[in-house]
Parts: structure tokens; sequence; C-alpha cells
């Protein structure tokens, strides 16, 4: 009697965490990116424009300005006697930084000789001809170089590694951002990222689901400089299966189990 109470019990027990297990699995549907979907909850308010594909430069912009001139003291005093070989040691994100005009607020930046210069709004050609433009009021045979000095993104929440980070490019998706930080974690919701932008001085939110295709169409789809994307967790890291001890579980189970049945053999 009490075999039989043992053996019903090992079973039970062992069906509950198959059950349990089935349960606590994550889709495979919820893990594949850009999938046909019929509805989708991404950025429905741009969803039928056009994505933007030139970057128009922002306020906070990291700019890295390079005035080239056959002048070697005029190429010095406007690059701060920094050559392109310097920018390709060890300390290259340093020498980007110190070596970057930040557009303000207003939208300008401080260039020597010529005072400030307003390029917020422009592409990074447009800003590379009205720089240029400028400094020829004052000296001849220059031409001028502009580029982001890095484009920054933070990435929080369910990606293997959170953090701010820095692509040397000059356009970015979402997809590419994720790349940066390791993709997201099994226990991410790709149906529900909160993307953080600063839009005329205020911080806005919108909501890009992964899963749909339909994605790529809309204009949130490329990042700008300075956003932030937030990776909410599946319900499944909130009950904690992320944690459970499944391994231990099933083999202490196991042990138990082949333990009984070699008692009731003896007992036979």
């Amino acid at each position: 009697m009490r075999n039989n109470f043992l053996l019903k019990l090992s079973i039970k027990a062992f069906l509950f965490l198959s059950i349990f297990s089935i349960i606590s699995c994550i889709p495979q549907k919820k893990l594949r990116y850009l999938q046909q979907m019929e509805s989708s909850i991404a950025d429905t308010n741009m969803a039928n424009k056009k994505p933007t594909s030139t970057y128009r430069i922002q306020s906070k912009d990291e700019l890295y300005i390079k005035v080239n001139s056959l002048n070697p003291k005029t190429y010095d005093f406007f690059n701060g006697g920094v050559s392109n070989s310097n920018l390709g040691t060890n300390n290259n994100d340093i020498s980007l930084y110190l070596n970057s005009y930040t557009v303000n607020d207003s939208g300008f930046i401080q260039l020597p000789v010529v005072g400030k210069v307003e390029i917020k709004g422009l592409t990074i050609n447009e800003a590379a001809a009205r720089l240029e433009e400028s400094l020829q009021r004052f000296l001849t045979e220059v031409s001028v170089t502009v580029k982001l000095s890095g484009f920054n993104i933070t990435l929080l929440g369910e990606v293997k590694h959170p953090g701010r980070h820095t692509a040397y490019v000059s356009q970015m998706n979402v997809l590419e951002a994720l790349a940066l930080a390791g993709d997201m974690t099994p226990y991410g919701n790709r149906q529900k990222v909160f993307l953080i932008r600063e839009e005329k001085g205020k911080e806005q939110i919108y909501f890009l689901n992964l899963l749909d295709r339909n994605l790529i169409h809309s204009n949130n789809f490329n990042l700008l400089p300075n956003d932030i994307i937030y990776v909410e967790p599946l319900d499944a890291k909130t009950w904690g299966f992320e944690t459970f001890p499944y391994n231990i579980i099933f083999s202490s189970l196991t042990t138990f189990i082949a333990l009984m049945a070699l008692i009731l053999q003896l007992k036979k």
C-alpha cells in the first residue's frame, strides 16, 4: 500500500513539474522579429508616412568639425593641432569629444573667428556648406568636413548589455541599436518597446512592436542620437520563471523516482 502511494506521488510530482515547465516556456512566436501581422501598436500615428532617411542636426548633438586648409597654421588653429593619425590612437573617444562642437539649445555652435553659426535643422552636408561659406569670409582656400562625433543611444531593461552605447555612424535603426547591446534577453517584451525621445524640449514616448514587419515603414524605426530604448520584461520574468531551478528540481525528482523504482523492485 505504501509503495503504491509513493509511486503515485512521484508520478504526480513529475506531471506537475512537466506542465509547469511547459507553461513557463516562451513561445518562439514571441521571439521572432518583424513578422507578418494583421494589426500593430507600433507607432500608429506615423505608420503611413515614408521614413525619414536623412538626419538633421539637433540641439545637444556633438559634431566633429575639421577645417581643411593649405596653410598649416590655419589648419592647426581650427583643429587644435589634432591630426587624423592622433584620432586613431587608444584615446579615440576622448580625442573626438575634446575636439567636437556641441550644438546649443538655440541651434548654434561657436566657431573660432567666425563666431556663432546656426546649423540646427540642417543635414550634415548642408552644415558643412554653411560653415565653409562662413569661413570663406575671413580665409581663403578652406573646406570643411562635418561628421557626428558619435551616435549615442541608451538601452535599458531586458537587453544583454544595458547602458549608453556609441556607434560611429551617421544613421542607426532600432535593430542595429539592440545589436550594440547584444540583443534582447529571451524575457524581453518585443511587442512593447519604449522609445523615449526629446522633441521640442519635452520627452515623448513611442511604443514599438518589433514583432511587426510594418515597423520598418515607420519614422521611428530609424533612431535619433540620444534616444533611449527601454525593453520591459515579459510576465514570465515577473513571475520569477527566469530563476526557477528547473535543473535541480528535475534532477532530484529523477533520482527520487529511480530510487523508488529500485526499492519496489527489491521488495518483489
